[in-house]
């Protein structure tokens, strides 16, 4: 489909019969992000007041903590944040029906998050929350000339996308300049139609799991496949942390930036990678903090634990939302040009960590680097179990030999501590549920 029309026609049709203002809130968004930090921060005050009034007026749970914490929300200020106790996924399960707003009724729509290392998060949202959402996410693909309506592939993997995926959804697609490619089905034999898929498609950008692109990327770059993509202006990457070597092999196969995307289905589109590489927050529609354990802010450029409120989450308040993602507030405005607050060294979530048997944690560095670095190594994966011992799953390029398999075990014993390290051989790793190809696994609480 020609790319005004969809501009100009039908995505506005399709945003107004969905009930979203998304293309009026990505044309505020564009004016906005240049707007003087202190505006930015006033807005931020008056979208917060509006949230915490909506809150105590609709969830029994919010009003209490507002009242036990002294706050008016008539008159809050973003500083009297830190006064109220942050919000854990195991409060928002436990007290779903004094959270969640009865009231909003069938205007909800049903969500859950992955749940494949614990127990899955059944929420719900707006159509506000989709909407503000898919503007920040329309405004940062501006930053690289990609404009609405462009041709997007996706390479994706969750099973609602894919359950959705009928004939209307197909046809929506269509009329949208969508395409999608199943991260599930990631053989040579659908990994070579991908890579002719692209070619007829020719993409103005492509879109997905950054571990799921990348060995899409390797297996073009290792039969010496290249795709042409003369309209391909950006690969963009969601849902996993970006590691080096990943976004060095996007790059490479498809000769265009690589900006990575920080969010989560719970928490919302959060930040997201300019071309000068920093993460902007999406501060018209959140806050964002960065805590220490007991939930206090720490200092920009300090890490700490990443914890969002969501000022579109009316069908279920997100206030103080703990992400489980550790990251440091930026300490300098970015030279792109663009006002808004920025994330600095976003590490993911403490389920893409491992625990540590002296009550720590070791990021997956820790493993990927030992496990990249063996060429008898093709693929792999590492599962920490409940009892903090490793299971690591190996695709072989070549016989392992004892010595690597003895390099493996004394590498991730020092690093996490006196664990059995089970070696497994095996012929294949499917993903995991998401559609994910994740190397790094933690099931220990």
């Amino acid at each position: 489909m020609h790319t005004l029309i969809v501009r100009h026609s039908l995505l506005p049709l399709h945003e107004r019969l969905v009930g979203r203002d998304t293309l009026h809130r990505a044309a505020a968004l564009a004016q906005s992000q240049y707007w003087p930090l202190d505006r930015l921060l006033e807005l931020q005050t008056q979208r917060l007041c509006a949230l915490l009034r909506h809150a105590a007026s609709t969830s029994p749970y919010f009003s209490r903590r507002l009242s036990d914490a002294g706050i008016a929300p008539e008159s809050a200020s973003v500083s009297d944040l830190a006064r109220l106790p942050t919000l854990s996924k195991r409060d928002l399960i436990s007290h779903r029906s004094e959270i969640e707003n009865r009231a909003a009724g069938s205007r909800t729509i049903p969500m859950t998050t992955g749940g494949s290392t614990g127990e899955p998060l059944a929420f719900v949202i707006n159509r506000a929350r989709q909407a503000a959402d898919q503007a920040s996410r329309l405004r940062a693909r501006t930053w690289f000339g990609v404009q609405p309506g462009m041709r997007e592939l996706y390479l994706w993997g969750s099973p609602i996308e894919l359950g959705a995926g009928d004939r209307f959804r197909r046809f929506r697609d269509w009329c949208l300049n969508h395409r999608m490619i199943a991260a599930f089905d990631m053989t040579p034999k659908s990994m070579k139609r991908y890579a002719d898929a692209i070619t007829r498609f020719d993409p103005h950008h492509l879109f997905g799991y950054p571990s799921s692109l990348a060995r899409l990327a390797r297996f073009i770059h290792q039969s010496g496949l290249r795709p042409e993509t003369p309209s391909l202006r950006a690969v963009f990457t969601t849902g996993e942390v970006l590691l080096p070597a990943d976004r060095a092999i996007i790059e490479e196969c498809f000769g265009v930036p690589l900006a990575d995307e920080y969010g989560a289905r719970d928490a919302g589109f959060i930040a997201q990678q300019c071309p000068a590489g920093a993460y902007h927050v999406s501060m018209e529609s959140l806050i964002v903090e960065v805590v220490d354990d007991a939930g206090r802010p720490v200092a920009p450029g300090e890490r700490g634990e990443v914890v969002v409120t969501h000022f579109d989450s009316q069908a279920m308040p997100f206030i103080r939302y703990r992400t489980g993602d550790f990251a440091r507030l930026g300490v300098a405005p970015c030279e792109c040009g663009v006002r808004l607050q920025t994330l600095t060294e976003i590490e993911g979530r403490r389920a893409d960590q491992l625990r540590t048997t002296n009550g720590g944690h070791a990021h997956a560095l820790a493993a990927i680097y030992t496990l990249r670095s063996l060429p008898e190594v093709a693929e792999f994966r590492v599962v920490q179990r409940a009892g903090l011992d490793l299971d690591v799953y190996i695709v072989e390029r070549r016989p392992l030999t004892e010595t690597a398999i003895m390099r493996i075990r004394t590498e991730l014993t020092t690093r996490i501590g006196p664990v059995a390290v089970r070696v497994n051989r095996v012929d294949r790793l499917a993903p995991l549920a998401s559609g994910k190809h994740r190397c790094v696994v933690c099931e220990a609480p």
